[in-house]
């Protein structure tokens, strides 16, 4: 039940009439419980349509709980997970102002990670630190609780600093690797009243002239490297290469995001502290 509690607390109506407009035209089930259950297939650790159905078949009060006045059927949920990923970026960044509000987070730092699949045919080459790698990239940002603030889905593609902007909130001070260490970048940090904390980008004036990385940064830059590890493994297990598509694999990785956020929201207002660990909803 406490999966459904943070379910139905932060997918409300107020959050969804604040993200789109309200639909004309025939009833059907409206985005505030599609998107309750999507998040609630998510906590459960149900990636498969058929397995969801399954499970809701066998358990009529999740599906009325959620708000649904008729079990959905597979065909509905597998449409649901292709179509809400640009709604779903839009909610994080909604719901990360939130969070901001009621914890005053003192970084923003910001990273991408691969989300490799070479079976996926939408995937494109990209290039880490570790070397080239074929599939998409999850561009996102967290606060010095390892809570995600601001996400974005590519391809593997595009590079991290293009994405910058979208990933600021306005803290006190702004953290990344060298893909960050641009002016424009560092202007946007200042237009929005932060400071800017990056590791020397050296093909700018050759290795020689690099400098070193700010102590501050060396202590927060792993917040971010661990929240994208705890979305791959504890929250997704992997799970993208069960499904094939941008728009599909976009949707999932984003509800990951969304799922961590409503945790420490959840986690913060009943213990006093944001709270990331998945595994004792899932218990």
């Amino acid at each position: 039940m406490e999966a459904l509690e943070i379910v139905n607390s932060i997918i409300t109506k107020e959050l969804i009439a604040s993200v789109v407009q309200p639909r004309k035209g025939p009833s059907g089930h409206g985005l505030l419980v599609i998107l309750r259950l999507l998040l609630y297939a998510l906590f459960q650790e149900i990636f498969s349509a058929r397995h969801l159905l399954k499970h809701l078949t066998k358990r009529a009060f999740v599906w009325q709980y959620l708000g649904f006045m008729t079990c959905p059927s597979k065909r509905s949920i597998d449409r649901w997970k292709r179509k809400n990923a640009i709604i779903i970026t839009r909610i994080i960044e909604i719901v990360g102002k939130d969070y901001q509000q009621l914890i005053q987070s003192e970084w923003t730092i910001m990273d991408s990670t691969p989300i490799p699949d070479e079976q996926d045919p939408e995937g494109k080459w990209g290039h880490t630190s570790r070397g080239l790698f074929y599939g998409f990239k999850l561009h996102a940002s967290c606060d010095e609780y390892q809570v995600p603030l601001r996400a974005v889905f590519t391809t593997g593609n595009v590079y991290d600093s293009t994405q910058a902007e979208q990933l600021l909130t306005p803290t006190k001070k702004v953290g990344g690797d060298s893909a960050y260490d641009t002016k424009a970048i560092k202007k946007a940090c200042r237009a929005q009243g932060s400071k800017p904390y990056f590791v020397h980008n050296p093909r700018r004036k050759g290795k020689a002239a690099k400098k070193k990385t700010p102590k501050l940064l060396k202590k927060v830059r792993v917040c971010v490297e661990q929240m994208n590890g705890f979305l791959k493994e504890h929250v997704l297990h992997y799970c993208w290469t069960k499904v094939k598509g941008f728009a599909t694999k976009a949707t999932l990785v984003l509800l990951s995001v969304l799922a961590t956020q409503a945790l420490a929201i959840y986690n913060f207002k009943k213990f006093g502290y944001p709270s990331i660990r998945i595994s004792e909803v899932r218990c």
